[in-house]
């Protein structure tokens, strides 16, 4: 489908004051080769493993909680099954809300939970960005399952249909089977006053993170689910557990819990501009993307391979404002060739 004109949206403010809404930075859990989705037996413990997603915890988190559940019909479930899910971020969240659909007992062990966790750090566009697999018929189903649940689960958990306009095909998109994400309208123009590109737009989701995480955590503390603060340094330390079956989604804590060197720290640095309810859509150009949410509009664009520190750069979150900035007003941009692209600039939007 071609369009030549559309509707003029508004720009972005890109105002920002550091010192009233300083950045954030996460640090992604991406693991080579695929994620790991598997059971494996440590001591008297069943293990269900489910890390490693990347970019895409949040876009691929229901479906990952169904295939949890898969397994753990194949091994075969009990009423008196108890079950410690490791992790409060995303990953941990859903898989506990659909294990205690199936009335299991439960409880959470977690070093942090909402709004502290990883998760927390996130854009929030459904978009399966950053992540392998191996397994093409599990990952479409994955796509799939999560796509219908983020949907049905609506606007009480944060999730609303956007459009994203790119300025090139977006491959994270284009993965996606075309039942999950459309092809996209092509533009000639993009309908932006001053972003006289041609491009295109893609009918996805915002899941926003404040009020996902929040929701499911007030969901589970409504069912009476214990929530216990507890770090883990090896996966040995679950014989501690009184639980018989553990789900892991440690995420980047897998790494040295499972000692699992496929694992790696990316990290990526979020600007949180004001809240600007008249932006309905989302935005993903040469090297960042802008998300407006309730809470505040996410600018983003960086990732940082095998880096351990969480704490803002500067630096590097000025000149993603400053590109995205530029890409709005026609002012000057990072250059779109990968190889002149500085080391941070994100590769996978």
């Amino acid at each position: 489908m071609s369009s030549s004109s559309a509707s003029i949206l508004p720009t972005p403010d890109f105002s920002w004051d550091p010192a009233v809404r300083p950045p954030v930075a996460g640090l992604r859990p991406y693991r080579e080769q695929t994620y790991r989705l598997e059971p494996e037996i440590v001591g008297s413990k069943f293990v269900v493993h489910n890390y490693g997603h990347g970019g895409a915890g949040i876009t691929l988190s229901w479906g990952c909680a169904q295939e949890v559940i898969k397994i753990l019909r194949t091994r075969g479930l009990a009423a008196d099954d108890s079950i410690a899910v490791l992790g409060a971020g995303v990953m941990g969240l859903t898989a506990a809300l659909l294990l205690l659909a199936l009335n299991l007992k439960l409880t959470i062990y977690a070093k942090e939970f909402p709004p502290h966790t990883t998760s927390n750090v996130a854009g929030g566009q459904w978009a399966p960005s950053m992540v392998n697999h191996r397994d093409p018929v599990q990952f479409t189903r994955i796509l799939r399952g999560a796509h219908q649940e983020h949907k049905s689960r609506g606007a009480a958990y944060g999730v609303s249909p956007r459009e994203n306009y790119t300025l090139v095909h977006a491959s994270n998109f284009e993965s996606c089977p075309p039942d999950v994400i459309p092809r996209p309208d092509a533009f000639a123009h993009l309908p932006f006053a001053h972003l006289t590109s041609p491009g295109f737009g893609y009918a996805t989701l915002l899941v926003e993170p404040p009020i996902f995480l929040a929701k499911m955590q007030a969901d589970l503390h409504a069912a009476n689910v214990t929530l216990v603060p507890y770090e883990l340094t090896t996966l040995g330390q679950i014989s501690n557990l009184s639980e018989t079956i553990v789900v892991n989604c440690t995420g980047l804590g897998s790494k040295a819990i499972c000692n699992d060197r496929l694992m790696h720290s990316v990290k990526g640095q979020l600007v949180l501009l004001p809240p600007q309810p008249n932006l309905q859509y989302l935005f993903a150009g040469h090297h960042g993307y802008v998300f407006p949410r309730q809470d505040c509009v996410v600018v983003g664009g960086s990732e940082e391979m095998d880096i351990a520190d969480p704490i803002p750069n500067m630096q590097i979150c000025k000149a993603i404002l400053a590109n995205m900035k530029g890409i709005f007003t026609g002012g000057p941009t990072m250059a779109m060739q990968e190889e002149m692209a500085p080391s941070w600039a994100m590769r996978s939007k």
